[in-house]
């Protein structure tokens, strides 16, 4: 009975060895078990990381070019409202030039009229140019309104708002002299509706 006892201590105590390796082979296969899958979760959340910063980077650049192009849109909208703006003043200036061209022109015809006007005149001739004396009034009113001011046809000649129609000898005048206005000339500002027709001393 001895030597069985021995014998089945001696098995139990072999059984326990090997349990005992059995559970250090276990321990040390989910310790590599969980170092590998640390690792790979290290490894994912780098290449997360790094992914993450890759579209920062694309969104980065994506907004960049957003601005730009709104920047040059925006740009170019105000370059067409600035040039649609030129146009429309212009367009008005030259519909404003020619109606007030047609007010010189009448007024051409009625100083032409008043300088052929009889010295003697009946009292219905008189009124009747009274008459058309107050509308010549008028229409200078309304240059008047329109910053519209005659050329001064006098002293030396200025060719920026004087158009000679000739150049004579004269002893009361010295070269370059206005000698007489054969028609008016008229201005807004510094921009000449019309030069000033005259004559010029030589």
């Amino acid at each position: 009975m001895t030597g069985d006892n021995a014998t089945a201590e001696t098995t139990m105590v072999a059984e326990d060895e090997t349990a005992v390796e059995n559970d250090a082979v276990e321990e040390n296969a989910e310790g590599e078990h969980e170092e590998k899958a640390a690792a790979e979760d290290e490894k994912a959340a780098s290449e997360g990381a790094s992914n993450l910063e890759e579209q920062l980077a694309s969104a980065q650049q994506e907004a960049a070019a957003n601005l730009e192009s709104w920047q040059r849109t925006a740009a170019e909208l105000a370059n067409f409202r600035r040039r649609q703006e030129e146009q429309l003043k212009l367009q008005r200036n030259m519909i404003k030039s020619e109606v007030l061209q047609g007010v010189i022109s009448a007024l051409d015809d009625m100083d032409l009229a008043f300088q052929n006007v009889p010295g003697e005149l009946d009292g219905q001739l008189i009124g009747w140019v009274e008459g058309f004396r107050l509308v010549q009034r008028k229409l200078d009113r309304i240059l008047e309104e329109q910053n519209v001011t005659p050329i001064k046809a006098e002293g030396q000649f200025d060719p920026n708002v004087h158009e000679a129609i000739s150049y004579e000898e004269s002893e009361d005048h010295a070269e370059g002299d206005i000698i007489a206005e054969i028609r008016k000339g008229y201005q807004v500002g510094n921009r000449v509706l019309r030069p000033a027709m005259v004559r010029v001393a030589r």
